[in-house]
C-alpha cells in the first residue's frame, strides 16, 4: 500500500506543473470558452433566506457550488475550515468522536451537548441542526454550501453569534439523470456513491443518493493491537418534489450511521505534582505513552479497567460488570424528515418548513491515552426535535420589500457521562432535557435611491430549558444504597433532589425561561456596476442552559454578541478578478466559559458558567481570479485578534498554606486541619479559545481542453495559525511549582499552526460522460494536531493532558459516471 501511495503522490505532483507551465497553449472547450467570455461566474446564495447574488449580499459569506465542493474534496463539515476565512473546526472530544466544534470569528463552544448549544448554527435545506453530532454527518449531492460569518440572529435565530453554515442539497428535477462513483485509497479506503433522479409525472420528480465508505484506522493501538481512528459510514437521502402553478412541495428524508473503533487520543503529558503517594504507581505508564513525532499515530489506551479488588464490584448487576471490559468505540446515528412548501400569493410568497431531527451518539474513550487507568469516559447524547417555521416575503411597493415569520421547536433527549477514575467504579452523570423555543422576526428592505438600500430587522426569542438530573456515584447501585462522600451518604449524588432517594428514584428537576432580542441595521450602496459596499451592525445570542454533569449548579444565562461590520465587494478587469473584503469588531457579554474543577460530592467535572466580556476584531479577504482561459485562482485570508475586557472575568483558586496569604480570604481547612485560602485571580489577560490570529488558503484549478475531453488539475494549500483550547492563569500566591504546572497546562492546551496541501487531477471524457481522477490530502504528510485537551492537567485535578492528531497523508483514485441530464 505504501508503494501505491507513493506512486499516486508522484503522479499528482508531476502533473500539477503541466497546468502552470503552458496555460496559454491550452485549447478551450466550447462550454469553457463561454464561461471565460463572461469571466468569473456569479453565485446565487440564500444567506438572507431569499435568493440573491453573492456580490450584492450585504454580509460576509463564502459560497461554493457543487463542482467547487467536489474539487475541494469537501466530504464533511470538518472540511469547511479549508475554504472559508475565520472558520476553524476541531474534532476530538472527551466523549464521542462524532462532534464538530465549529468556531467563526472566535465565537465557538467546546462543550455543546443536549443542554448547552453551539455558537455557530448548522442548517440543512433550511432546517436547524440542534446538536453538533449531527453537524459532522456526511455531505453528498449538494447544490451549494454557504458559510455566513458574523451574527445572524435576525433571520437564522439563536445560536448564530459566530455565524451559520447553510447546506443545500440538490432538489429533484424534471429529467432522468444520475451518477455512479467509486473510490479506493490509502488505509484500505473504499467508497461507493449512487445518485438517481427520476421524473414520475408532470411536475413530480424524485431524487435519491446513497453512499457507503469504509477505511482502516489512521492510527494503531499498541496495547490492544488494533486500528484506531477508522471509520465506516452509511448515508442515504431521498427527496420528492412536486411543482405546479403557484406552489411547490418538497419532502425529504436522510439517514447517516457512522461507526469506529475509538478516537486517536494520546497522552500529551502528565503533571508530576498530581502523581505522588499512592498515585505514583500510575506515572510510569503515563511516561511511556507520551506523544512524540516518533509515535505520532500510536495510542496506548486500554479502555475500561475491571476493579475486581473492590468489594462493591461483585454486587453490581452482570450487565453493569460487563461494561468494565468494553473497548473504545464510537457510534453516531442521525436522521431526519422535512417538508418545505412554497406558495405564491400575488406579489408575496409564503414558505413553510416542517422538520423532525433525530441523533444518537455513544462512545467510549480512554481519555488519558495510556495503559494507566487514569480516566475512561463512556458518554453520549440522544436528541429528538420537532420544528416549524413560517416565512412570508414580498414587495409592498417598488422600493419596500420585507420578510417576516415565526419559528417554534421542541427538543427532548438525554445526555450521559459515565467516567471511571483510576480504575475505580463507574460514576454515572445522567440527565434528561427538554428545550423549547419560540421566535418571531421581521426584516425590511427600503431602496433610498436606485443604488442605496437600507435594511432593518428584529427578532425576539423565548426559550424554555428544563433538565431532570439522575446523577449517581456508582453505576449499577440503587439510588438509596449507602455510598460515602455524597451529599446525603447514598448513591444518588444530588444536592437538591425532588424527593428523598429511593431504590428506583433519583431526580432533581431544574427549569428556567429566557428571552432575548436580535437585530440587524445596515446600509448598502451599489457604487457602480462592479463595486458594492455595505455597513451593518447586528446583535444575536447563544441560548442559556444547564450543567448536567455538575449537578446542582444553577442555569447559565444566554451570552450576547453585537458587532459592526463593513465590507466592499468588487469585480475588476472585465469580471476576471473579484475581491471581497470585510472588516469587523465584535463585542460579547456574559460569555459562557468552561470551568474544570473537583466538586465536593461530585469529583472531577466540567461545567459552564457566565464569566467575562470579550472583544474580537479582524479583517477578511477573499479573491477569485480567471487570469487566462481555463484557469481559476482563489484565495482567502483572515487576520483576527481578541481579548477579554479588563476585570470582567475571574476565578477563585483554593490554596493550602500553613501561613496566611495576602489578599486571600480564609477557607475551610483540610481534613488534617491545614489552613486553606481562597484567592481571586483576574483572568482577563488569558487568550481566547479557537481564535487563530492568521488563517489563509490559496488554490488553483486549470482546465485543459483536449480532443476527447478535459484535463482538470486542482491544488489547494490551507494554513491555520496557533490556537488555544484551555488557557489558564495561576494566582500570584501559588507556589513556583504550581505556577510551573499552570504554564505547562497552557503549553499542552495550545496547537501549533499548520498548513495542509491537497490536490486532485481529473480527466473528464466527453463520451461517455466519465470522470477519472486521482486525489490526495495532506500531500506533504504534515504531522499536526486537530485539538488538545489539557483541561485536567492542573485545574481539573487528574494531572493529564491529551492530544488528538490530525489526519495523515491519504491518496486515492476514483471514477464517476454520469448519465442523463443536459
Amino acid at each position: 500500500m505504501m508503494r501505491t501511495s507513493k506512486l499516486m503522490l508522484a503522479t499528482m505532483l508531476s502533473g500539477l506543473p503541466v497546468a502552470m507551465a503552458q496555460p496559454a497553449q491550452a485549447q478551450v472547450a466550447p462550454q469553457e470558452a463561454q464561461a471565460q467570455a463572461s469571466g468569473i461566474q456569479d453565485i446565487v446564495v440564500t444567506a438572507r433566506r431569499t435568493e440573491e447574488s453573492l456580490q450584492t449580499t450585504p454580509l460576509a459569506v463564502t459560497a461554493l457550488g457543487d463542482v467547487a465542493i467536489q474539487r475541494a474534496q469537501i466530504v464533511s463539515v470538518q472540511d469547511v475550515q479549508r475554504v472559508a476565512p475565520s472558520v476553524v473546526i476541531s474534532t476530538g472530544s472527551a466523549s464521542t468522536s462524532g462532534f464538530a466544534f465549529v468556531s467563526i470569528r472566535g465565537q465557538g463552544n467546546l462543550q455543546p451537548l443536549i443542554a448547552n448549544d453551539p455558537a455557530v448554527a448548522t442548517y440543512i435545506d433550511g432546517v436547524y441542526i440542534a446538536r453538533p453530532s449531527q453537524g459532522l454527518t456526511d455531505l453528498h449531492d449538494l447544490q451549494r454550501l454557504e458559510v455566513l460569518r458574523g451574527p445572524q440572529g435576525t433571520l437564522f435565530g439563536r445560536n448564530t453569534t459566530g455565524g451559520a453554515i447553510n447546506i443545500l442539497s440538490k432538489d429533484p428535477v424534471d429529467q432522468l439523470e444520475g451518477s455512479l462513483k467509486g473510490e479506493v485509497g490509502s488505509y484500505a479506503y473504499r467508497d461507493v456513491e449512487a445518485v438517481l433522479n427520476v421524473p414520475l409525472a408532470e411536475g413530480l420528480a424524485a431524487r435519491a443518493v446513497y453512499d457507503f465508505h469504509d477505511r482502516n484506522g489512521y492510527g494503531s493501538n499498541a496495547l490492544l493491537n488494533r486500528d484506531v481512528g477508522d471509520q465506516k459510514s452509511h448515508f442515504l437521502r431521498g427527496k420528492l418534489k412536486y411543482e405546479s402553478d403557484g406552489f411547490d412541495v418538497t419532502l425529504s428524508g436522510d439517514y447517516n450511521k457512522i461507526t469506529d473503533m475509538g478516537q486517536l487520543a494520546q497522552t500529551a503529558g502528565f503533571n508530576p505534582l498530581s502523581f505522588q503517594g499512592p498515585l505514583a504507581a500510575f506515572a510510569p505508564g503515563l511516561a511511556g505513552a507520551i506523544h512524540t513525532k516518533d509515535n505520532w499515530y500510536t495510542t496506548y489506551a486500554g479502555g475500561l479497567a475491571r476493579p475486581t479488588t473492590n468489594p462493591t464490584f461483585a454486587t453490581l448487576p452482570a450487565d453493569i460488570q460487563a461494561k468494565y471490559s468494553q473497548l473504545p468505540f464510537d457510534k453516531l446515528i442521525a436522521y431526519g424528515f422535512s417538508g418545505v412548501v412554497n406558495i405564491d400569493i400575488g406579489a408575496h410568497k409564503l414558505k413553510s418548513i416542517t422538520a423532525y431531527r433525530y441523533s444518537d451518539s455513544d462512545g467510549l474513550i480512554d481519555l488519558d491515552g495510556s495503559p494507566a487507568p487514569v480516566l475512561a469516559v463512556f458518554g453520549g447524547a440522544h436528541s429528538e426535535s420537532y420544528s416549524q417555521e413560517l416565512q412570508l416575503s414580498g414587495n409592498v411597493t417598488d422600493r419596500l420589500s420585507y420578510i417576516l415569520g415565526g419559528y417554534a421547536s421542541r427538543e427532548t433527549g438525554f445526555e450521559y457521562s459515565r467516567s471511571q477514575i483510576f480504575g475505580g467504579l463507574i460514576r454515572n452523570s445522567f440527565g434528561d432535557a427538554k428545550n423549547t423555543t419560540k421566535g418571531a422576526f421581521a426584516q425590511l428592505y427600503y431602496n433610498l435611491t436606485d443604488s442605496v438600500r437600507a435594511v432593518g430587522g428584529f427578532r425576539y426569542t423565548w426559550d424554555g430549558r428544563e433538565v431532570v438530573l439522575h446523577n449517581q456515584q456508582v453505576l449499577g447501585l440503587a439510588p438509596n444504597a449507602p455510598v460515602a462522600g455524597t451529599p446525603f451518604g447514598v448513591n444518588c449524588n444530588l444536592v437538591n433532589p425532588d424527593q428523598a432517594p429511593t431504590a428506583t428514584q433519583c431526580n432533581q428537576t431544574q427549569s428556567k425561561n429566557f428571552s432575548y432580542p436580535a437585530w440587524n441595521l445596515g446600509l448598502d450602496w451599489q457604487a457602480s456596476e462592479d463595486i458594492f459596499l455595505y455597513v451593518a451592525t447586528r446583535g444575536a445570542a447563544k441560548a442559556g442552559g444547564f450543567n448536567i454533569r455538575a449537578g446542582s449548579l444553577p442555569a447559565f444565562s444566554p451570552e450576547k454578541v453585537k458587532d459592526v461590520e463593513g465590507g466592499i465587494k468588487a469585480s475588476w478587469l472585465d469580471n476576471r478578478l473579484r475581491t471581497n473584503v470585510a472588516l469587523f469588531h465584535t463585542w460579547k457579554s456574559n460569555a459562557q466559559v468552561i470551568v474544570n474543577a473537583v466538586a465536593p460530592g461530585v469529583g472531577v467535572t466540567q461545567y459552564t458558567q457566565n464569566n467575562g466580556d470579550t472583544r474580537v476584531w479582524g479583517a477578511e479577504f477573499e479573491v477569485v481570479a480567471a487570469p487566462w482561459s481555463g484557469m481559476e485562482i482563489s484565495g482567502n485570508l483572515s487576520l483576527l485578534d481578541g481579548k477579554y475586557k479588563a476585570g470582567s472575568i475571574s476565578e477563585v483558586q483554593r490554596i493550602t498554606s500553613a501561613t496566611p496569604l495576602t489578599g486571600c480570604a480564609a477557607a475551610p481547612p483540610t481534613a488534617a486541619g491545614v489552613p486553606r485560602y481562597d484567592c481571586t485571580v483576574d483572568l482577563s489577560g488569558r487568550a481566547l479559545t479557537q481564535l487563530p490570529k492568521i488563517q489563509f488558503s490559496i488554490g488553483a484549478t486549470q482546465t485543459i481542453a483536449l480532443s476527447t475531453g478535459d484535463l482538470i488539475l486542482h491544488v489547494n494549500y490551507a494554513y491555520v495559525g496557533k490556537q488555544h483550547f484551555n488557557p489558564v492563569v495561576a494566582s500570584d500566591q501559588q507556589t513556583d511549582a504550581v505556577k510551573a504546572a499552570y504554564a505547562q497546562e497552557n503549553a499542552l492546551g495550545e496547537t501549533a499552526g499548520y498548513g495542509l496541501l491537497n490536490g486532485r487531477i481529473a480527466y473528464q471524457l466527453k463520451e461517455p460522460n466519465i470522470e477519472l481522477y486521482v486525489y490526495g490530502r495532506n500531500l506533504t504528510a504534515k504531522k499536526y494536531l486537530s485539538r488538545r485537551f489539557s483541561d485536567l492537567y492542573q485545574t481539573g485535578g487528574l494531572g493529564v493532558a491529551v492530544d488528538y492528531a490530525g489526519d495523515p497523508r491519504v491518496v486515492g483514485i476514483g471514477m464517476r459516471y454520469r448519465f442523463g441530464g443536459q
